[in-house]
């Protein structure tokens, strides 16, 4: 992994850091778990007071939202877990809807592109889910919100060997960034006013491990 890759000194310009933005994304999940617990309260009380209101019929849907919190909830801890073999896609899946819960950008929506068949990664699920959160972050922080009239434009790049995933920030990558990345298995660039997260494919990596218990001559 690159987790001993140099990183970036901290500077007023760079972007906020992971405490501030999970007490964030906390302080949205409680609130949406909140507005569950109230809709249930609620669907009950109409039962008690002779509604025709049926709950039981309101409960699957009720328990697929406390589901979906539940498994948002289980993103934000770091985990001493090991890499494991990782569709891209459904990570960033999973950090749009973790991020979705951000108080300040919950009506700012992303919008995914894909250049190149995408191809599975290994890296431990917090750190690269984290690594994603950070640069969707990054880009809405940036561009200020828009009340969801702009999508967030997220560029997902794929050959052979490595992945990549692309957001306009103007604001420099933080330690914290970085270190999340090389946690990942990936680091993190900037191209112009684009910030570059990379990590290179499972085939890839299995290729360098093969490379490197080959006995050379």
């Amino acid at each position: 992994m690159n987790s001993d890759a140099p990183l970036p000194p901290e500077n007023s310009t760079s972007l906020d850091d992971w405490a501030t933005i999970s007490n964030d994304l906390l302080q949205g999940l409680i609130h949406a778990l909140n507005n569950r617990v109230a809709a249930l309260s609620a669907f009950l009380e109409l039962a008690r007071l002779g509604d025709a209101v049926d709950p039981l019929a309101e409960l699957p849907g009720e328990i697929t939202h406390l589901q979906g919190l539940s498994a948002l909830f289980a993103l934000l801890p770091e985990r001493r877990t090991q890499a494991e073999a990782l569709e891209l896609s459904t990570a960033l899946d999973d950090a749009i809807r973790l991020h979705e819960q951000h108080p300040r950008f919950r009506a700012e929506r992303c919008e995914v592109r894909y250049e190149g068949t995408a191809i599975p990664v290994r890296a431990p699920r917090w750190a690269l889910v984290r690594t994603l959160v950070m640069l969707l972050h990054a880009a809405k922080r940036d561009r200020g919100a828009t009340d969801g009239r702009e999508a967030v434009s997220v560029v997902v790049r794929a050959d052979d060997s490595t992945m990549s995933v692309r957001v306009t920030a103007a604001a420099d990558a933080s330690r914290e960034l970085s270190a999340a990345a090389g946690q990942a298995g990936g680091s993190i660039a900037r191209e112009g006013d684009t910030l570059v997260f990379s990590l290179p494919s499972l085939a890839e990596l299995r290729r360098r491990e093969r490379q490197a218990a080959t006995p050379r001559e």
